[in-house]
Formats: structure tokens, C-alpha cells, sequence
């Protein structure tokens, strides 16, 4: 069953990111590409299981019992392989996706307001804090403490699943709502939340919940659709799978802090076959046939899903034979050619894709750095401690959300039709380490029928590509041994062919069996990127892409065949930065309050550029009744009224000359004119009184300049 988890800040909330920002921020907060802000799935569910763990403390007997059982079966067992019933994702601000929807579509003159940090600052603030010497009663030295908090009475939804008894969702959602307070420094007056969990058909039902966010979400959900394949039982083909990262994502390579840069085939075979057991639940001990064929022995291949742009195009790990010239980076070199130039120094390409069509795309995999922290056993320390003690801090690097992906579940069509109810367009899979939480949602956006290609090509001269790691084996172990590779692609391609040079790279590669739930032996294999550039002494003919080696369900052994014939040296690789958009239906919100906020940045500027250009001469009593005057004015004009009042002369010009150019000023404020012509778009004015909050403002940030330049 899946639920929204509401939560409500009745206070400024620090959900601490272990970040700092250099000097400035020693307490950062979690947000995202855009700047929104979010609570992470992992503070979310540890919150939950503290509340639940005290909750349990005021019991005995069989009571604490049953609750104890209740908060196993919900969030698991330290050590098991079951990670328990609840799967709870990120909480973000209400209505994001909308939000991000109108980031990306908002007109390109408008782009240079949309920067994080903007984003940001609509949505939070600093404050300040200081350590109290209890001798002196004055501040200690050096203990100003600069937090990052959300502003109050923000909203953040999280989607929550959870599939238990109802014993156990009706405690959950007990929890939920005896969970009042989260984050940093929440004995001192920060992160007072309040939680409720509701299904979306509960919050159609009471409107006077409030939230913009059901709506979206079940428009959403109706959009969910299994498509029909049009081949033949008994024909091949293939289904090009557009994913999108909904969170991060964390895909382990053998160093478990680092994720790869792509989704393993492994991991999508995976995450079909749990939404297929959970449907049609059978004893490992006597497996079906469906399910052999299905996720098993082969006749059915899962591609790795690497990534793409918002045309879909198939890109692939960047060749090792493809280098940048030092110090630039537009500059490219294939060194399967010589390379005439003279004087150029190369460097290795790292963790980027290309296209190998026409167009010749790079692309890069947008990765974000993620600190987490386990609290100790004991929770009255509240805070990470060394691992011996219960409690450790950790890291890990993770693919970043809305990015999108291109895979491939390749089979005849009789095997496919059984797939295909377990990846709807615009169903979920969970996939990686801490999948339940936080980590691992991705959505499936797109699904085409392609039909399998069989024609063959004639090539001379051509490179052998790995397109993903290949796994071979040698008298049944497996081997790196280059001259295997090249006997292997000899049996496949003819005798007839000869290798001229090569570029191969090693790693190691495992796994997990989600029958015995074991880890699969680690195994040496050739990584992707590796090439091998052949000769024909004839000319040959073949198809473009081959399935190599071991574990070819997984993702393992795929190999491209390019003709290099009429290729040079240099290459022409285009930066593809493009995403794909989704559509908006918003009177451009977010937009309109980063405006708002560059004007207030935009007064501060002018001010100060102001001051400096002229010798004002106001001494400090003037000016502070200048600003007193200011607080209590609601116009320019009723502020124009009280200083005309002042008798000196002298003074009242010094004045008048000052500020009476400064609604006329505000007028030309770049800011200004972009925040008017973006209303007139919408149909709408600014706003007189927001108008006159702004040349207020203005003039309060010049009387301010003023003094400071006086005092120096």
C-alpha cells in the first residue's frame, strides 16, 4: 500500500547535509541540483524507528513484545538481509516536481534568476548562534556558528510503501504522528514538524488537508500503461527502456563508498524478478521453467543502462583509445590513428559516454557526494561516534536525481509478454544499495518495440568496442588474457583478420543471487572501453553489435563492431547537455520570487554604487531620523511628505537631492523591467504595494550606505 507522508515545519528545521560551505555556513542543509530543499529518506526512516524504539520503552510483557515484532517487520533487522516492509523515499517541497517542471521550461532570457543558490534562498535561511562563557556571561571566543535552516511553515511530501499486516501499517502510522520533532538542534527550538501519513484517495476525501499534491500525483498514476508488442511469438526483439533517476542512486563497485556511473543490467534483471516473485511467489527449491527462462539461463538479456539525452540516443562508456588534448576541452584525439600534431599532450577521458553515430556526443554522469551517520546504540548520545561504540559516520558518491537512462531487455516475444506487466510506463523500479531508503527510484518513462537487426555490413578495416565488461572464460576460469579475447572475436568474425593495436583496461566484477540471497564470486573480466582495432585481409562481413563471454543476461559481454575505414585522428565530440523536459502548468512561481529576490540584490548594488559616486554629507541624528521616518511610512510618497518636513534648509536640500530620484531610479532596474514583462506575460501587473515594499527598501539600503560611509 503506498501512503503520503506529510510533514508540516512548525519551526525552522536544519536537516543537516555534514556539509559546511567554507567559511561562511558550519551547518549546511540537504538540497538538490536545483537548490530545493529535501529531507533525506535515511533521517526520515531513523526518526521513525527512534519514536517507534521509545514508544515500545513504555510497555511490558506481551505488549512490548507484539510492538517489538511490529518494528522488525517495518524496519528490519540490523544484520539481516531483510531490510523490512517499509520502503520510504526523499521528502521534498510540496509540489516539486511541478516546480522543477517550470525550471526547465522557463524561457532562456529568464535562465540567468534560476541558479541554485536563488532557488535556494526563497526556500531558507542563515542564523547565527554563539557559545556563552558562563564566568563573564559574554560570548566565547571563535564559537559563532553560522546554520542553514528551512524556513517554517514549508510543507515536504515523502512516498511511502509499506506491504504488512494491518497491525503493523496502524502502528506505522502512530508513529508518524507521534513524531514531533527532527533535525538539528531540536531541543533548542528547531525542527517542531508535525507528521500524518495518508493514501491519496484519504486526501481527496478531506480537502481541508490543504495539498497542491494529490492531484499531481494521481493525474500521475493514471498515466500508468503496459504496452502490447505487435511481433510474433517466436520473433526477436528488443524494448528500448527510458528511465529517469527520481532519487539518487547507489550502484556499488567493488569500493562500496563509490556507485558506478550507470545502471548494471544485473540491477534492472533484479529488480523485475523481485516484482515478478512478488506476484508469483515459488519455492527455490523446485524453480519454474517461466522463471529460468525469464531471469536465468539467458533467453532474455538486460542491457546496462547508461546515459542518455532527451532524444534517447544510445551512448556508451567512452572508448580508451579516445584521449583530450591537456589544458583544453574541446580538443579530441583517437588513438586507434597515429597522431600527426606535433607537440600535444594527451589525457585519458574518464567516466564519460559518446555516441558513435554522426553526431558524435560526450556526455557526462552528474554525481553528487552523500554523508551519513549511524547514531550510537545508546540514544541518549545522539550523535556519531567510532564504530566500536555503536555509532560511525560515513560517505558514499551517488548518481544525482533527474538524470536519464537508456536500457535494453532483449528476447524473443513470447518471453517479453511475460515481462512486460512488471514494467509499466511510469512504474517504479528500486534498484542498488538502500533501495528502500532513500536511494535506488527509478521511473520507467518510455518503452519502445524495436525489431532485432540482422543485416551485415562489409568492413576492412574496423575496431572491436566493449561496450560493457566481458567476462571470458579459459578451461572454465575466468581470464584476461588478451590473445583469448582475440581468439574469441576470430571465432565470431573469421580467421582472416589480424590485430594492429589495443586498449584494454581490467576490473572485477560480482554480484548477488537473489535466489540463495548470497554474493556471486568476484570474477576478473575486460572493462568497458576496451579496443581492439583489426585488419581484413578480405573484406568481412558482420553484424554491428555481438553478445560475448558470461552472464550475457546481466549486462555482461556486449561488444560494438565500428568501421574506422575513412575515420582520421581528430574527433569532433559535442558536450550533450540536454534533459529531458517535462511539461509545466504553472504561472511560473518559482520564477517570480527569484526575481524578487535579484531585485533585493540588485537595491543593495545600486546603493552602493550609488554612494560612491557622490559626497553625501548627512551626519548620523539626520539620517536616523530619516529611518525612522522610513518605519513609519507605507509609501514613497507618505516618506516624501515626512522629510519634506525638515526646517533646516541645508538639510532638506542635502535630502531631496538624495531621494527624491529614487522611485524613478528603481524603475530601471534590469530586475524590474524582467519581473514587469514576466506579469504582463501572465496577464498580471506588479503589484503597487509590493512596488513600494521594493523603493522603500531602496531607500533604507541607501541611507544605510551612507552612514557606513561616514563611519570609515
Amino acid at each position: 500500500m503506498e501512503y503520503n507522508l506529510l510533514i508540516d515545519l512548525k519551526s525552522d528545521l536544519c536537516a543537516s547535509s555534514g556539509d559546511s560551505f567554507g567559511s561562511l555556513i558550519d551547518n549546511d542543509i540537504c538540497f538538490d541540483n536545483f537548490g530545493f530543499p529535501y529531507i533525506p529518506a535515511k533521517r526520515l526512516k531513523g526518526i521513525l524507528r527512534e519514536e517507534a524504539e521509545e514508544y515500545c520503552r513504555w510497555f511490558d510483557g506481551e505488549d512490548r513484545n507484539k510492538i517489538n515484532e511490529y518494528i522488525k517487520e517495518i524496519f528490519g533487522v540490523e544484520g539481516s538481509q531483510n531490510s523490512g516492509a517499509l520502503k520510504i523515499d526523499n521528502a521534498y517541497i510540496e509540489q516539486y516536481k511541478e516546480k522543477v517542471a517550470e525550471l526547465q521550461n522557463v524561457d532562456n532570457k529568464y535562465k540567468k534568476y534560476l541558479t541554485p543558490q536563488r532557488i535556494l534562498n526563497i526556500y531558507t535561511y542563515l542564523r547565527m548562534q554563539t557559545a556563552i562563557d558562563p564566568k563573564t556571561g559574554t560570548s566565547k571566543k571563535e564559537s559563532l556558528r553560522n546554520i542553514r535552516v528551512i524556513k517554517r511553515k514549508n510543507r515536504f511530501i515523502a512516498t511511502v510503501e509499506i506491504n504488512a499486516e494491518e497491525g503493523a501499517v496502524n502502528f506505522l502510522k502512530d508513529i508518524v504522528r507521534l513524531t514531533t520533532h527532527m533535525g538539528l538542534n531540536r531541543t533548542r527550538g528547531y525542527g517542531e514538524i508535525r507528521c500524518r501519513m495518508f493514501t491519496d484517495e484519504e486526501l481527496q476525501k478531506y480537502p481541508e488537508i490543504g495539498t497542491e499534491y494529490v492531484l499531481a500525483n494521481l493525474i500521475e498514476k493514471e498515466k500508468t500503461e503496459e504496452i502490447r508488442l505487435q511481433a510474433n511469438d517466436e520473433e526477436e526483439v528488443s524494448l528500448k527502456i527510458l528511465l529517469k533517476s527520481e532519487s539518487e542512486l547507489m550502484l556499488s563497485k567493488q569500493n562500496a563508498e563509490d556507485s558506478e556511473s550507470y545502471i548494471p543490467g544485473s540491477n534492472i534483471l533484479g529488480s523485475i524478478a523481485k516484482k515478478y516473485l512478488e506476484v508469483n511467489p515459488i519455492d527455490f527449491n523446485n524453480i519454474t521453467d517461466e522463471y529460468i527462462n525469464l531471469f536465468l539461463d539467458g533467453k532474455v538479456i538486460y542491457t546496462n543502462a547508461y546515459i542518455t539525452n532527451e532524444e534517447g540516443k544510445q551512448f556508451y562508456p567512452v572508448p580508451f583509445s579516445y584521449a583530450k588534448v591537456k589544458n583544453t576541452n574541446d580538443r579530441f584525439y583517437n588513438k586507434m590513428f597515429d597522431v600527426e600534431e606535433d607537440g600535444i599532450q594527451l589525457t585519458s577521458i574518464a567516466n564519460k559516454f559518446v555516441t558513435f553515430d554522426e553526431n558524435s556526443y560526450i556526455k557526462d554522469v552528474e554525481m553528487s557526494e552523500n554523508y551519513h551517520h549511524q547514531r550510537a546504540k545508546d540514544n541518549k548520545i545522539g550523535r556519531a561516534l567510532q564504530s566500536e561504540n555503536g555509532g560511525t559516520l560515513y560517505q558514499y558518491n551517488v548518481i544525482g536525481t533527474n538524470q536519464y537512462f537508456l536500457a535494453t531487455i532483449t528476447g524473443k516475444a513470447k518471453y517479453l509478454r511475460k515481462i512486460l506487466p512488471y514494467i509499466k510506463i511510469n512504474d517504479v523500479l528500486r534498484v542498488g544499495k538502500s533501495k528502500n531508503t532513500e536511494y535506488g527510484k527509478i521511473r520507467i518513462k518510455e518503452i519502445k518495440e524495436v525489431k532485432e537487426r540482422l543485416e551485415l555490413k562489409e568492413y576492412n578495416k574496423f575496431a572491436v568496442i566493449l561496450t560493457s565488461d566481458v567476462i571470458l572464460l579459459d578451461n572454465g576460469k575466468p581470464t584476461t588474457n588478451k590473445e583469448k579475447m582475440v581468439e574469441k572475436i576470430k571465432n565470431i568474425l573469421g580467421k582472416n583478420i589480424k590485430l594492429e593495436r589495443a586498449f584494454i583496461n581490467y576490473t572485477t566484477v560480482s554480484g548477488y543471487n537473489i535466489i540463495w540471497n548470497l554474493p556471486k564470486e568476484q570474477q576478473e573480466a575486460f572493462k568497458a572501453g576496451s579496443v581492439l582495432v583489426f585488419n581484413a585481409e578480405e573484406p568481412i562481413k558482420a553484424k554491428e553489435e555481438y553478445v560475448i563471454g558470461q552472464r550475457k543476461a546481466e549486462g555482461y559481454g556486449r561488444i560494438k563492431i565500428m568501421d574506422i575505414s575513412n575515420k582520421t585522428a581528430e574527433l569532433n565530440l559535442k558536450e550533450s547537455k540536454h534533459i529531458k523536459k517535462e511539461e509545466a502548468d504553472l504561472p511560473y512561481g518559482i520564477l517570480q520570487k527569484a526575481i524578487q529576490d535579484a531585485i533585493m540584490d540588485e537595491i543593495v548594488a545600486k546603493a552602493i554604487e550609488n554612494i560612491e559616486k557622490v559626497d553625501y554629507k548627512i551626519n548620523n541624528s539626520t539620517i536616523g531620523r530619516l529611518m525612522l521616518m522610513l518605519e513609519q511610512s507605507n509609501t514613497f510618497a507618505e516618506f516624501k511628505e515626512n522629510y519634506n518636513s525638515i526646517k533646516d534648509i541645508n538639510k532638506l536640500r542635502l535630502v531631496k537631492e538624495f531621494l527624491d530620484n529614487i522611485p524613478k531610479e528603481f524603475e530601471e532596474f534590469s530586475t524590474v523591467k524582467d519581473l514587469k514583462e514576466l506579469k504582463q506575460n501572465m496577464n498580471l501587473e506588479l503589484h503597487q504595494k509590493e512596488k513600494e515594499k521594493y523603493i522603500l527598501e531602496y531607500a533604507k539600503q541607501s541611507l544605510v550606505q551612507i552612514k557606513l560611509k561616514g563611519e570609515k
